[in-house]
């Protein structure tokens, strides 16, 4: 976009008139851009907040009270809300009236979430902040799920461009297709169940991963089951079968973690994560160039 453009669109797009002057009526390509950059800004509270909230829950804490006062500055509410005040004032174009409505559900989701999130942390209660986090993970997973191609990558400033739908230049048909939708349901999914805290203590840590590991598993045994219904073209059967393996492990180590967490046997834990962390590791290294495309949302 050239300088002229972006500062026509930035304009339109912020809702300035100069008197005197005639302002040619935007064509809908231009009309998406002014919006997609209104969305941005309305987004760039929350992305700020829940970045510092990510950062801040993962670190470690000499006490539960540092922890406390690392939290309060993060002004968790005040970005979902400022957010969420900003995407109301929104007016999209027709074709994006339906994802617009869908962001919007969203955001009215994160503004109800964000206060629960904060007051648990307010509260000091780690496990707490946990599951309250993981909601909001799953809130933003079923809005992603739910969104067009142009709306979310609109959004790759908040997430990957991987988390969007497919182009049409990806790889392998209706195979590719298929097994990128199950991989990128996969991602989205199990990414909030992984987020954790540096500060757990052993019970809590029991705990949390009760709450978790359930469904850790059915996201491993759904997916691979979902792959395996999938018939390769022949260039992809290799890099297929490995994928089906890797999952059938990591379902297997899925479930040696959660007896292993009901007898409270953390070595063994702290094994099977390292075994896990080399599997994914060894998948890397064995699929082909020619099916990166396809698994780009989860590998």
């Amino acid at each position: 976009m050239t300088a002229r453009r972006m500062i026509a669109v930035t304009l339109v797009a912020a809702g300035i008139v100069v008197a005197g002057c005639s302002v040619t009526a935007l064509n809908p390509e231009q009309e998406e851009e002014a919006y997609f950059l209104r969305v941005a800004q309305a987004e760039a509270p929350w992305l700020g907040a829940i970045k510092r909230f990510d950062r801040t829950l993962s670190a470690s804490y000499s006490t539960r009270t540092a922890f406390l006062v690392a939290m309060r500055d993060v002004g968790l509410g005040e970005g979902a809300e400022e957010s969420l005040e900003a995407a109301r004032t929104l007016s999209p174009p027709d074709s994006l009236v339906a994802d617009h409505e869908r962001w919007l559900t969203f955001r009215k989701a994160v503004g109800e979430l964000a206060p629960e999130l904060a007051a648990a942390s307010v509260g000091v209660d780690v496990p707490m902040v946990l599951t309250a986090r993981r909601s909001l993970g799953e809130a933003e997973a079923e809005f992603l799920l739910s969104i067009g191609r142009d709306f979310c990558i609109h959004l790759a400033a908040v997430n990957p461009a991987e988390d969007c739908p497919p182009d049409e230049s990806l790889p392998g048909g209706e195979y590719g297709a298929a097994a990128y939708e199950a991989l990128r349901e996969y991602a989205i999914r199990v990414g909030p169940l992984f987020l954790t805290s540096g500060d757990l203590d052993p019970g809590e840590r029991t705990l949390y991963l009760a709450a978790v590991q359930p469904e850790i598993e059915a996201l491993l045994r759904d997916t691979g089951e979902r792959l395996s219904r999938l018939t390769p073209p022949g260039d992809f059967v290799s890099d297929h079968q490995a994928l089906l393996s890797y999952f059938d492990d990591q379902y297997a180590i899925a479930v040696a973690i959660t007896g292993a967490n009901v007898v409270g046997d953390d070595p063994m834990i702290l094994e099977l994560y390292a075994r896990s962390s080399r599997l994914f590791d060894a998948l890397q290294e064995t699929l082909s160039d020619a099916v990166r495309p396809i698994v780009a949302p989860a590998f």
